[in-house]
């Protein structure tokens, strides 16, 4: 019991802190998890009510305004990584360098989330007699540890089209947003990476 009570504490911390911190921008995380996400709800969306149909519009319009919020402390960077290096005519070593681009949520990113985890909890019956303190934390961190790795997320077997409706529409909004916000996230998505030879200043 405290072991995994310690697990899951050290999860939070370093799920939190990641936020704050800038990583590596990758298509993968940007484009395949949001396509991924769409999939499953498109291919388990069920509509046989009023109510259904209430419910995707109101899961349309919470996601794209949390999609938004999350790019609101939206910051980038670009760094100049060393790929290779052939030496030249004079024998002098020369450098290529590849442009990469680093990115970091912020605030409002982790409250997005939170506000995601929390409405998906609550669309699929999780707030009942049954919620207590143990298993909010263990929602909590298998939320995300879905997060942190794209893997876990695939494997999810579980979880119906409201949910994998907020997580595909919630990733493209905030895709949109940070693309409208970022000349250098547009530039991103070109075919081809920018190199640079010679010494970097």
């Amino acid at each position: 019991m405290i072991y995994s009570s310690v697990v899951s504490l050290l999860i939070i911390i370093y799920f939190v802190k990641d936020q704050f911190e800038f990583s590596k921008v990758t298509k993968t995380r940007l484009l395949f998890l949001p396509i991924f996400c769409l999939y499953q709800f498109f291919s388990k969306l069920n509509i046989n009510s009023v109510h259904d149909i209430v419910m995707l519009i109101v899961i349309l319009i919470f996601s794209i305004v949390v999609g938004f919020y999350q790019s609101v402390n939206f910051k980038i960077k670009e760094l100049s990584t060393s790929k290779y290096f052939f030496i030249d005519d004079n024998g002098k070593e020369v450098n290529i360098y590849q442009k990469a681009l680093y990115a970091r949520g912020g605030r409002s990113y982790l409250i997005g989330w939170l506000l995601v985890f929390l409405f998906t909890l609550l669309l699929n019956s999780k707030f009942n007699n049954d919620l207590n303190f143990f298993r909010f934390t263990h929602e909590l961190v298998d939320e995300m540890m879905k997060d942190l790795s794209i893997f876990m997320r695939i494997k999810d077997k579980s979880s119906g089209w409201k949910s994998w409706g907020i997580l595909g529409i919630t990733n493209i909004a905030y895709l949109f947003f940070i693309r409208h916000k970022s000349i250098k996230m547009n530039q991103f998505f070109k075919p081809d990476a920018m190199e640079t030879t010679g010494p970097q200043k």
